[in-house]
């Protein structure tokens, strides 16, 4: 028998909270409460789940990033409705994917066995080896990465995509390739995508709108730059 995995809600809306329990509870999955992040952040009760799910509103970005300062799993957001700014703002703060309420549709237990199956396979296939174009080395037995001798830091999302696009140098990876490679194959949203590309390049790059590594083919998707 697996082990189940144990899923913290984070909600201060006691109907709802019973309502994604509920929904978790029949999908397998142990479930453990809080009312608000800061009650989670205060107890560190978070630290020990698979999994993060986390009510948002204009007031969670602090609290998203508190909880990155020490939790490095996935952490999934739920918002009333598909509101692209703040769900822009909970990506930058560090989650990982967005879903829209009401909870508990198939799409939303798919994508939270995907998130949780990537977060048990973090390293993916690439283990060993370095990749180098031009000032931009990975060296990913160790998973550093290093621009003109500056260490860069990449969240592991932004790592799994940016070393799913080296592994791939010099082709055209499409949108749709990408999103199921890193988030399976139920997240056709763009959003969570464009996001993590943006907070790439802006790490990455000198200037990220003119990038020298990661290139926009518009319309299609991303390319890494081949070494030469």
């Amino acid at each position: 028998m697996r082990e189940k995995k144990t899923i913290l809600v984070i909600m201060d809306e006691s109907s709802k909270r019973d309502a994604v329990t509920v929904t978790l509870t029949k999908n397998h999955y142990n479930v453990h409460t809080a009312v608000t992040a800061k009650d989670a952040i205060n107890t560190s009760m978070y630290r020990h789940h698979h999994m993060i799910l986390l009510y948002v509103d204009t007031h969670s970005e602090a609290l998203i990033k508190s909880l990155r300062k020490s939790y490095d799993g996935p952490i999934i957001v739920l918002i009333e409705s598909p509101d692209e700014g703040l769900a822009v703002k909970a990506l930058d703060a560090g989650a990982n994917d967005i879903l829209v309420l009401p909870f508990g549709r198939p799409v939303h237990m798919a994508r939270i066995r995907a998130a949780l199956r990537f977060w048990l396979n973090i390293p993916g296939s690439m283990t060993s080896g370095t990749f180098v174009t031009g000032g931009l080395t990975i060296d990913y037995a160790s998973r550093q990465i290093t621009v003109d001798g500056r260490p860069v830091r990449l969240t592991p999302i932004e790592y799994r995509i940016f070393t799913l696009l080296t592994r791939n140098a010099g082709k055209v990876m499409t949108h749709d390739q990408i999103i199921n490679e890193v988030w399976g194959p139920y997240n056709s949203d763009n959003l969570v995508l464009r996001v993590n590309m943006a907070n790439i390049r802006r790490k990455i790059e000198k200037n990220p709108t003119q990038p020298m590594y990661v290139l926009t083919e518009v319309g299609v998707g991303y390319r890494v730059v081949k070494p030469a």
